[in-house]
């Protein structure tokens, strides 16, 4: 309620403020003395409709009787070079239109240029198009099908006895998750453990769930703490 009262009030003055800084004003075209602000520094003629900078138009420089120029925040004698307050402006900054849009239309030129000139040097790096071997498909084939040979290799029960390690028998592992995913969401860490070696297992786990996923057979989850939960299909 206060501040709506304060605004209130405040428009009041400003309307009050504005009608005495133009009583008596002629209008610079008919000389009609019918003014209104419509913004700050900025009138109108209530007869022939013109308007004008009421500043540069009735105010001149305190100092030296100058006349005014606007100068894009502010007024400033062109006599004298100092800066001057209008009296034509209540509480806002007078606005330089013409100089504003000509910084706008340049801003937007060097804009317009520089995204050109990016354009231009992107497609100058740009490398040449790719043309694949013509046997390409016969290679990526041989190459699936080493891929295939090489994870479908056993390991050797020898080696991994020498090592002390227990043997990855993804099958088991496949079964053990799937018993416990079918589903429902399960939490990646509350699956149960198939050999002792816990870090190890943990290893083969989760190899095995990847290619569940790849499979189709559940969905691998990962929150932004890093929790991973795996998903039933």
């Amino acid at each position: 309620m206060i501040e709506q009262r304060v605004a209130s009030l405040r428009a009041n003055v400003r309307e009050f403020y504005f009608a005495v800084m133009l009583f008596q004003r002629p209008c610079i075209r008919c000389g009609a003395t019918v003014l209104t602000m419509l913004r700050d520094s900025w009138s109108k003629c209530g007869t022939c409709g013109q308007e004008f900078d009421p500043t540069v138009a009735f105010q001149s420089c305190p100092e030296c009787d100058g006349a005014l120029a606007i100068k894009i925040c502010h007024y400033w004698c062109s006599t004298c070079r100092k800066a001057v307050r209008s009296s034509f402006c209540f509480d806002a900054r007078v606005f330089d239109a013409d100089y504003f849009r000509e910084m706008m239309r340049d801003s937007r030129e060097r804009k317009e240029a520089k995204v050109a000139e990016m354009r231009k040097l992107l497609a100058e790096s740009r490398s040449l198009p790719f043309q694949p071997y013509s046997d390409f498909s016969d290679t990526l084939a041989a190459f699936v099908t080493d891929l295939d040979h090489y994870v479908s290799v056993p390991v050797v029960l020898e080696q991994l006895a020498a090592l002390n390690r227990p043997t990855f028998d993804m099958s088991v592992y496949r079964q053990h998750i799937l018993d416990l995913v079918r589903g429902c969401v399960v939490d990646f860490e509350g699956v149960s453990t198939v050999v002792e070696d816990r870090k190890l297992d943990r290893v083969f786990r989760f190899i095995t769930a990847v290619f569940m996923e790849q499979d189709g057979l559940l969905e691998i989850l990962q929150d932004h703490s890093g929790r991973i939960r795996l998903c039933g299909k």
